[in-house]
C-alpha cells in the first residue's frame, strides 16, 4: 500500500530561494534523495542523479536532496554548500542536521531514494547504489500519465565492462572510539592525547597507531609529524574521510608495505604518495585494476589531521 509522503522540512535550503512546500510539489513526480557528502556510495550515485535531473527537469519532475550528516563537520552549512558546488548538484537540497526528515521517512540508509507520485504518495524505494535504470523506468511510468511518450528519452541500460568482477574487500572501518577499533595493546586512550606503540602484528582488516594521537568518539587526530596510522586492507580501492585539524592545511605521506605508491595504484587525490588535506571530505587514496593486500601507512607531514572512516571496494 502506498504511503503518503511526509512534509520535507528544514530551515536551511540550498539551490532554491525558499523552502520547498508540499503545495509546490503537488502534481509533480518527485525523487527524494537522502545522502551525505562524504559517503562513497552517495558520491557514486550523484552522477546518475545529475543525468536524471537533466533529462526530466523540464517536465513535471523534481529532485529534493536531503543532506543528513554522519559526522559533525557535515553539519556545517558552509561545508555542505561548497560540497554541492564541487559535486555539481543543482537541485534543491535541505540540511537535515537533526535527522527530522530521516526519522519522518523512517530511513536507515545512505543513499536512499524515495519516488513520489503526482498525488503525494511514496510508490517506490531504493537503497544503496545501482538500480538507476529501474528508477528512471519508474519515473517514466509516472510521467507518461501526463505527457504520454512525448518528450521522454530512451532509457539507457546500465553498462558494465566485460569481465568485470568483484572480490572480497575490507569492510568499512571507523576510526573514532565510538564505533571503531584499534589493535594496539590496551586499545584507545579515550578523549585525550596519548602515545601509541605500533604492534608487531596487524591483523587483516585492522587499524593500528604509532606516535601521538587523540582518540575522540568520531575521529582520531594526529599530534606530531611522526604520528602514523597503519591499515591492513584488501581490495582495489581505499577511501578515507579526512579533515585538517583546526582549519589548518595538512598533508600526509602514504606508503604501501614500506614503499611509496606507484602511479598504477595511487588514488586521484594522491600526488607522489602525498595528499594535501584542504577541506573536510572523502579522499581517494588507492585505486587499481587488480586486488591488493598489504599495510598502508598514513603519516603526518605538515600540521595535524583527523581521520574519520575508511571505505573500500573490491570490484575491477
Amino acid at each position: 500500500m502506498a504511503v503518503r509522503v511526509p512534509a520535507i522540512v528544514g530551515d536551511i535550503w540550498f539551490n532554491t530561494s525558499h523552502p520547498i512546500t508540499p503545495e509546490e510539489l503537488s502534481g509533480r513526480v518527485v525523487l527524494v534523495d537522502f545522502f551525505d557528502y562524504s559517503c562513497v556510495n552517495c558520491l557514486r550515485t550523484i552522477p546518475h542523479l545529475r543525468k536524471i535531473w537533466d533529462r526530466y527537469k523540464h517536465l513535471k519532475f523534481f529532485i529534493i536532496g536531503v543532506h543528513t550528516p554522519e559526522f559533525a563537520f557535515e553539519k556545517d552549512s558552509e561545508n555542505v554548500e561548497q560540497a554541492l558546488k564541487d559535486l555539481e548538484i543543482h537541485w534543491p537540497v535541505v540540511l537535515d542536521n537533526d535527522y527530522i526528515n530521516w526519522n519522518n521517512f523512517a530511513n536507515h540508509y545512505w543513499p536512499a531514494e524515495y519516488l513520489i507520485d503526482q498525488n503525494g504518495y511514496i510508490v517506490y524505494q531504493h537503497y544503496g547504489e545501482n538500480g538507476y535504470a529501474e528508477i528512471e523506468t519508474k519515473i517514466q511510468e509516472l510521467l507518461v500519465t501526463d505527457f504520454g511518450d512525448k518528450g521522454l528519452p530512451p532509457i539507457e541500460e546500465e553498462k558494465t565492462k566485460d569481465g568485470r568482477y568483484c572480490t572480497i574487500s575490507t569492510p568499512e572501518l571507523y576510526c573514532g572510539h565510538s564505533r571503531g577499533r584499534i589493535v594496539n595493546d590496551g586499545g584507545y586512550h579515550y578523549d585525550h592525547i596519548a602515545n601509541y606503540i605500533k604492534p608487531d602484528e596487524i591483523p587483516e582488516d585492522s587499524i593500528a597507531l604509532a606516535g601521538q594521537w587523540n582518540a575522540m568518539p568520531e575521529y582520531l587526530e594526529s599530534f606530531a609529524f611522526s604520528s602514523t596510522l597503519f591499515l591492513r586492507f584488501r581490495g582495489t580501492e581505499v577511501n578515507l574521510v579526512l579533515e585538517p585539524a583546526e582549519d589548518d592545511l595538512a598533508s600526509i605521506h602514504l606508503e604501501l608495505d614500506g614503499k611509496s605508491l606507484s602511479d598504477k595504484i595511487a588514488g586521484k587525490d594522491v600526488d607522489q604518495s602525498d595528499v594535501i588535506i584542504t577541506k573536510s571530505r572523502m579522499y581517494n587514496l588507492i585505486k587499481t585494476d587488480k586486488p591488493l593486500e598489504g599495510v598502508l601507512s598514513i603519516k603526518a607531514t605538515e600540521s595535524n589531521f583527523r581521520v574519520y572512516a575508511f571505505t573500500f571496494s573490491g570490484c575491477i
